[in-house]
Parts: structure tokens; C-alpha cells; sequence
């Protein structure tokens, strides 16, 4: 890790160097550790240090951008010069006005925690004897993250963060079923090692066996980690100013108005005390807690600073790195929770599915916010208000916002998920939604 001060040298000499009308660096370092295990071995421990530093130069209203993951003289003056070069190249971007100027962002905690090779291995460990236990098989990784990540630009911003992860995740596997858990935490010892196996191990041997079952309408229990994969997809064509105004999001022209059902509220929280915490965007603009959706009426919409001006609104802190041609994303969203356990939805449910994760997740129809893909690791059949077995996965193609129209209860908790597939780190409840389309079933 460099430090603060080593960091903003760094930018001085960058902003120094450039001769454009504007000027913006991104800075980060980062320390990286991963341990891969597979068939109840480990087989891979890799640790590797990065350094990142991209450019963002206006001449006008002529944008280039440029990267390198050195930090030497020569190689600043040349990302510097090839940015330059590239903003010269291109055409002039009419909406374009200004770099944002600064503002003061909130003090968040910035202490970072390393994990240790033993306690990474000791984790890992735990997971395989409990399904060694069971005559199964787990594979999955730890991985440990710690970073730095500052942004400054010629009109005066500068804003610097560090933080770290730990994330344990597994997938079991036994002769026809399996079962997926995961657990993240700032610090190792916040990782629960004995649950993740405990329930992964729990759902395979639970989802043994599986029927298979007609697909058509049912009412699904969606665990949170199903949760957090549909609403990732919200996250990203949703409350997002680019889309919004193009009319490609099946928000848009509905702000002030019900768009999903009055038990659902969303929020954007990036200092929650469940999530790591980040209190500026790529911009160095400060972050805040927003409430997107109120009681299922919309209430506000993501913005950076090119929309922001383009649109006439205030910015809200969700800008991107550039070059970002996806607009403006909430990056710490989630869904309120509400006064239901999971055991008291499963209960209220006279026929319907129970959903551990979603899986090859792909869009549609924007618009509508169509999606399709697939259940996985444990989908179980439950009748009466009792699970009474377990059932081949399904296809499914579904419209998020009319599940989030048909949501029946939410759970009292929100839990904290992510995953070594990549997805973003989330809070998520469980939901009870009345409908959700299953087209096909699966052959496993």
C-alpha cells in the first residue's frame, strides 16, 4: 500500500504534466490474495500487487482517456500523451461542460485487514472436512482484497479511500444435487467459515434426489442470494439517468408515480453498516443515502456529473469510471426490509418453489426489464406451507419490475452476500413473490 501522500504526489506530477484544458487521474493500488480449492483439495494460493492509473483529458469539449498500471516518470508523461492524443482525435461531445469542481465527502473508516495464508487455508479447510463428512465434494475460493483508490482533477478535487474484503464462497456437490454459500467480511475474522459449509453441505444433502416438475406460474420464496441476482439488473437499467432519459429503462417518464407494489422500498446506502463503506464516486464526488423508491412510488433517479448538467438535476454521486458509456449506477442498493421471517413465508405458501440462487442471469427486453436464466443449487417444492421435496432446476423468464409488483412479504433481515462469480457485493432479504414464470425445465 502507498498512502495517501505517496498517492497525491503521484496525481501532482500527472496534473503537472498535462497541458489540456482539464484534467482527471484515477488512482489505485491493491493487495490480492486468493486461495482455490476443488474436488476437497486446494490447489492454487496466488497473491499479486496492482497499481492503476487512468486519464481523463478535455481539450474543449474533446474527450480522451488513457491508462497503464505504472507509476514511473516515463511512463505518467506517456498516458498523459496518449490521452492527449486521443482527445484530439475525436469529435467535440456537445453535452459535455465540466470536470465537477470540490466538495467535502464524508469521513468513513478507512482501516484496512489483511488475511493471513493460515487463516485463509484454515477457512477453506473447514468447508472440505464438513463435506468430506458427508461423502461430498467442495470446491469454491477465499479471496482476500485490500485497495487503495484515489481521484483528483486540475479544478482541485482530491478524495482518497482504502479498504479491504474477505470472501468465502462454495458450491458442493453430490452424485445429482448441490448447494451454494458464501460469507464477506472487512477481516478474516468476521468470515464464518462453519456456517458457510453448514449450509452449503445442508442443501445439497436437502436437494438430493430432485423431481422433475411442470414448469408454468408459480409462487416463489426467493432466498437472498436469488434476490441479489435479479436485483442486479435493476441496479443497472433502473434508476440510471442515461437510460431514464433515453426512455430505455422501464422507469422512465414514471417518476412521482407507483411503479412497484407499496411494500417496496429502494434504497442506495453507501455507508449502511453492513456494506463496505465508500463515501465518493469515480469523480471524487460525494456519496449519500438515497431512497430511490418510496412505498413502490419513484423518487429519485442515479446521476454523475455529465448528466447531471446535461439534465438539468443535481448530482448524486453514482458516477462510473471513464470512459462509462453504461451511465450513472447505485452501486450500494437494496431492498428494505420488511416483518417476516423466511420460515413464516414458507409457511404462508400452498403450493409454490423455494429458490436458492439464480444463475446465467441475461436481459431480454430492456425496457420491460425482461430476464431469463436459471435456478441452481437447491430449488425445493413446497405445498402446504411445509417443504416437501426437492425439484429440478427450471428456466425461467420473468419481468422484474412485475415481481417487484407482486412481492407478498419481505423478510425482517437483510443479508449481507457476494460471491467468487464476481457479482457485487449487496445487501439482500428474502421475498415471497405471488408469480414468477418458469418456461422450461432443466436436465439436472
Amino acid at each position: 500500500m502507498l498512502g495517501q501522500t505517496k498517492l497525491k504526489k503521484i496525481a501532482e506530477k500527472v496534473l503537472k504534466l498535462s497541458k489540456a484544458d482539464q484534467t482527471e487521474v484515477l488512482l489505485s493500488v491493491s493487495e490480492d490474495a486468493l486461495t482455490r480449492f476443488a474436488n476437497n483439495h486446494i490447489h492454487q494460493n496466488m497473491a499479486w500487487n496492482n497499481l492503476g492509473i487512468s486519464v481523463r483529458v478535455i481539450y474543449g469539449k474533446k474527450i480522451g482517456v488513457a491508462s497503464t498500471n505504472a507509476f514511473d516518470k516515463e511512463s505518467l508523461k506517456d498516458v498523459v500523451e496518449r490521452a492527449s492524443t486521443l482527445a484530439k482525435l475525436q469529435s467535440p461531445d456537445p453535452n459535455f461542460q465540466s470536470l465537477p469542481t470540490p466538495l467535502s465527502t464524508p469521513e468513513v473508516d478507512k482501516e484496512v485487514f489483511k488475511a493471513t495464508e493460515e487463516e485463509m487455508a484454515s477457512s477453506v479447510h473447514t468447508v472440505i472436512k464438513q463435506a468430506q463428512a458427508e461423502g461430498l465434494i467442495a470446491s469454491g475460493a477465499y479471496a482476500n482484497d485490500v485497495s487503495e483508490f484515489a481521484v483528483a482533477n486540475s479544478l482541485g478535487v482530491w478524495a482518497y479511500h482504502a479498504g479491504s474484503s474477505c470472501n468465502l464462497s462454495t458450491i458442493v456437490l453430490g452424485k445429482n444435487s448441490s448447494g451454494f454459500a458464501a460469507d464477506v467480511a472487512r477481516k478474516s475474522s468476521e468470515v464464518d467459515a462453519q456456517t458457510v459449509g453448514q449450509v452449503a453441505v445442508q442443501k445439497t444433502l436437502e436437494s438430493k434426489d430432485p423431481e422433475s416438475i411442470e414448469p408454468g406460474e408459480y409462487e416463489v420464496i426467493l432466498e437472498p442470494q436469488a434476490v441479489s441476482e435479479m436485483m442486479a439488473f435493476l441496479q443497472w437499467y433502473g434508476p440510471n439517468a442515461r437510460i431514464y432519459h433515453e426512455n430505455a429503462s422501464p422507469l422512465s417518464g414514471q417518476m412521482g408515480k407507483q411503479v412497484f407494489g407499496n411494500n417496496i422500498t429502494l434504497i442506495d446506502d453507501p455507508f449502511h453498516e453492513k456494506v463496505f463503506p465508500m463515501p465518493f464516486d469515480f469523480e471524487g464526488q460525494p456519496k449519500r443515502k438515497i431512497t430511490f423508491v418510496e412505498k413502490g412510488i419513484l423518487k429519485n433517479i442515479a446521476y454523475d456529473s455529465y448528466y447531471a448538467k446535461k439534465y438539468g438535476a443535481k448530482n448524486t454521486g453514482h458516477a462510473l469510471p471513464a470512459p462509462n458509456t453504461m451511465g450513472p449506477i447505485p452501486l450500494h442498493f437494496y431492498i428494505a426490509p420488511g416483518d417476516k421471517t423466511r420460515d413464516e413465508m414458507i409457511r404462508s405458501v400452498k403450493r409454490g418453489l423455494l429458490v436458492t440462487r439464480l444463475w446465467y442471469v441475461r436481459v431480454l427486453n430492456p425496457k420491460a426489464l425482461n430476464v431469463t436464466g436459471m435456478t441452481r443449487d437447491g430449488t425445493f417444492l413446497i405445498e402446504n406451507g411445509k417443504i416437501v421435496k426437492p425439484v429440478m432446476n427450471l428456466r425461467f423468464n420473468q419481468s422484474i419490475p412485475k415481481a417487484l409488483n407482486n412481492v407478498v412479504a419481505i423478510e425482517n433481515k437483510l443479508t449481507q452476500l457476494a460471491s467468487f462469480e464476481g457479482e457485487m457485493i449487496s445487501l439482500a432479504p428474502t421475498l415471497h413473490i405471488r408469480k414468477w414464470e418458469f418456461s422450461s425445465g432443466t436436465l439436472f
